[in-house]
């Protein structure tokens, strides 16, 4: 046994009492307690913060694995009725050390794959973190940064320092959710652009759109789902699809129906002399109707024949007498096609000193006009009203951000408030950096671009979805699982491996026995899917190389507990 009279024993025996245990195990345990407090009033990310990856915490870690391990060297040396002791302890040891080795290099993050696009190496994950790019485009810097977490204020700002400089971009505000009030600005290298204003008192809504050719964020915009607004060069012709069905009607018996499209559904009768057609709600005479194309219901009909006494001879119609005993006739039936008839839009495009505009409906244009600046027309959807604000032919979209009221649309852009300072002490104007763009900042003759988001990493290999399947239950759209057929493909070797993602079944790479066990193995689960594009799928990564520590920590506490408790040795 180590004496306790000596230097080392001395400190060997403070750190594995039991009283520095108990400060420890204590403090620890308020701590879970408070982050548990922080999860149920704020969220998991404020916790994780403030706590369980906070560095005093992982501080706090690293003395409980000092104390754990001096606890086992003042029973040195160790004898049998040691053993189980000694391998709980070490247990718990490797399982804190590999819960903080996943922590701090493991990641838990998605990616989209499509079928019709090419590989990618990009995970985004779930830290955010802000993107400094230094002067004259200059090197970016990372920096992890939640500001939904951190909250930062003017009494609490959050600073950033920027390496080999004196400068510092200084955090003093969030918003959850931010509003870009664009206008346009003159710029003779700029393309046509407009703001139209759409109102609806019946919606209780007032909206500013922002249009400029070449710009794909504007170009179209969706209301809704209830209308498509589109700004275009000149204004497309549109030309009505059709689909078309023939309908051979009897009088005694149901109509037979061929065709390639979703059917016209509309009601068709004969009378039983044989004299009368009725299509939809309206009666046509027969004899009224040959050689001629007529319209109902938005569909067009024509009579292609008549049989009095229908029969079948040698698999041909034929007619065995003039006697209306079985009446039938034969009708080509066109229709516009489901895409067309769903097809709701406002298209516009730059003329003179305005816009020429076309309101579509079912693949029809039903309104079109010219507009200037001022002028306003009805769009035809409920009591939607729309107004050119503004039309310049060369300009750009220039827009101020703030923060967004409470009657205001969420737009799922957070961001924060934050200032420039260099290092004489001048401050730039504070800006909003809106999550998922970059931000220009100047304090007198400094500047530097900011971005704010979620942090994208590159792994050492690319992945491509080959194949997507939404498999339903009989007889129902519900579906039965989801299956992502994915290539992996090693960036340095190009060994190329094609895995599949399943319900409940994930994906790995690089897969194997060693990989999965060691934890140094990528799992992608099916996380979302896109109903309307099954092209698309979306899956969860996650990368844990703590995983065998854990696993291996964990075994061993339940193998030394069994041992201490249920395995006495034989006296000697």
């Amino acid at each position: 046994m180590i004496s306790k009279t000596t230097p080392w024993g001395r400190i060997l025996y403070f750190f594995g009492s039991l009283n520095f245990a108990l400060l420890l195990l204590g403090t620890i345990a308020v701590a879970c307690a408070v982050a548990t407090l922080f999860e149920s009033r704020f969220d998991t990310k404020v916790a994780q913060i403030y706590i369980y990856k906070a560095p005093w915490f992982l501080f706090w870690l690293g003395f409980l694995c000092v104390n754990l391990f001096c606890v086992t060297l003042t029973r040195w040396p160790w004898r049998k009725k040691h053993l189980g002791f000694v391998i709980t302890h070490y247990g718990i040891i490797t399982l804190l050390i590999g819960a903080v080795v996943g922590s701090q290099f493991g990641f838990e993050g998605n990616v989209t794959l499509h079928t019709e696009k090419p590989p990618t190496n990009r995970i985004t994950t779930s830290r955010s973190m802000v993107q400094i790019q230094m002067p004259g485009n200059g090197p970016f810097i990372n920096a992890p940064f939640d500001a939904a977490a951190v909250r930062p204020s003017e009494k609490q700002p959050h600073a950033f320092s920027l390496p080999g400089t004196n400068w510092k971009l200084v955090a003093l505000d969030y918003a959850p959710q931010l509003m870009r009030d664009s206008h346009l600005e003159k710029d003779p290298a700029g393309k046509p652009g407009a703001i139209v204003k759409l109102t609806s008192a019946m919606a209780g809504q007032q909206l500013e759109i922002p249009l400029l050719l070449g710009d794909k964020a504007t170009e179209t915009t969706d209301l809704f789902g209830l209308a498509k607004i589109r700004w275009r060069p000149e204004l497309p012709k549109w030309e009505r699809r059709w689909e078309q069905e023939t309908q051979m009607v009897f009088a005694h018996f149901a109509p037979v129906i061929q065709g390639n499209g979703a059917g016209s559904g509309i009601p068709i009768s004969l009378s039983k002399d044989g004299r009368e057609l009725t299509v939809g709600s309206k009666g046509y005479a027969l004899s009224e109707l040959t050689g001629k194309e007529l319209s109902a219901d938005s569909a067009k009909f024509q009579l292609m024949a008549y049989w009095p006494d229908f029969a079948m001879q040698e698999g041909r119609p034929i007619t065995q007498s003039q006697e209306p005993n079985n009446p039938a006739v034969l009708l080509r039936i066109q229709y516009p096609a489901i895409s067309a008839q769903r097809e709701l839009a406002l298209e516009m495009a730059p003329a003179d000193c305005g816009v020429d505009y076309q309101l579509v409906r079912d693949g029809v244009i039903y309104a079109s006009g010219h507009a200037e600046p001022g002028a306003a027309f009805n769009a035809g959807w409920m009591d939607w009203s729309v107004q050119v604000e503004e039309f310049q032919p060369a300009a750009r979209i220039a827009g101020v951000t703030r923060k967004a009221l409470e009657n205001e649309p969420e737009t799922g852009i957070q961001g924060f408030w934050a200032y420039l300072e260099n290092g004489q002490g001048q401050k730039g104007t504070p800006q909003w950096v809106e999550s998922g763009r970059f931000t220009a900042f100047t304090a007198g003759e400094a500047e530097v671009r900011v971005g704010y988001g979620l942090e994208v990493i590159q792994v050492p290999f690319s992945l491509r979805l080959l194949r997507f399947e939404v498999p339903r239950y009989e007889g129902t759209d519900t579906p039965a699982n989801y299956i992502s057929q994915i290539e992996f493909q090693d960036s340095q070797t190009g060994k190329t491996q094609i895995a599949e993602a399943k319900m409940n079944h994930p994906a790995s790479w690089p897969g194997g026995t060693w990989a999965v066990t060691s934890g140094f193995n990528y799992k992608f689960s099916q996380a979302e899917w896109n109903p309307s594009d099954l092209g698309e799928t979306i899956l969860q990564v996650l990368y844990d190389p703590g995983w065998m520590l854990k696993w291996i920590g964990s075994l061993a506490i339940c193998i030394g507990i069994g041992l201490m408790f249920y395995w006495k040795p034989k006296k000697t």
